[in-house]
């Protein structure tokens, strides 16, 4: 009897131990996923790459190299962007409210330097791990995934 409780004992504790790791894991994941928040989105970020594409999935536009470069403020409920060439030649810059929920980031442009943007909500898709963000959703019909860095206080 006590052969066969031992086994049962066993049996039942790597099944505990297996559901345990399980419910580790499927957190974890949850987690990650949710870690785009108000707080965690807060300071300022740099673009390091952007693609953009039509409803086909064409590429439309891209940026990598830095040959374009973007920089995004996020303080309190508010962010405001720049964007600009290498040569220093003004593209554009925005500004307005913006929250975050289990759906993902969302902005509602009140400032900006194209009329087309004034007054227009967009919602994207986040994802922040480290000092990395991934930001992707549709912006007027085109598909966006931009991967923005933290600027860490060393290079402010």
């Amino acid at each position: 009897m006590s052969v066969l409780f031992s086994r049962i004992n066993k049996q039942t504790s790597l099944q505990i131990l297996g559901i345990s790791l399980c419910a580790l894991i499927f957190r974890h994941n949850a987690a990650a996923e949710s870690s785009c928040n108000t707080k965690s989105l807060q300071g300022s970020w740099e673009l390091q790459s952007a693609i953009y594409r039509d409803q086909h999935g064409k590429v439309v536009s891209e940026i990598k190299d830095q040959q374009t470069k973007s920089r995004k403020l996020i303080a309190g409920r508010h962010f405001s962007f720049i964007t600009w060439h290498q040569d220093g030649k003004f593209e554009v810059a925005a500004s307005g409210r913006f929250s975050s929920d289990a759906k993902g980031y969302h902005e509602q442009v009140d400032a900006t330097s194209l009329p087309r943007l004034q007054g227009k909500t967009y919602h994207f898709q986040c994802q922040i791990e480290g000092d990395k963000w991934l930001h992707q959703g549709l912006e007027d019909g085109i598909q966006i995934e931009e991967h923005w860095q933290r600027v860490s206080a060393v290079h402010q």
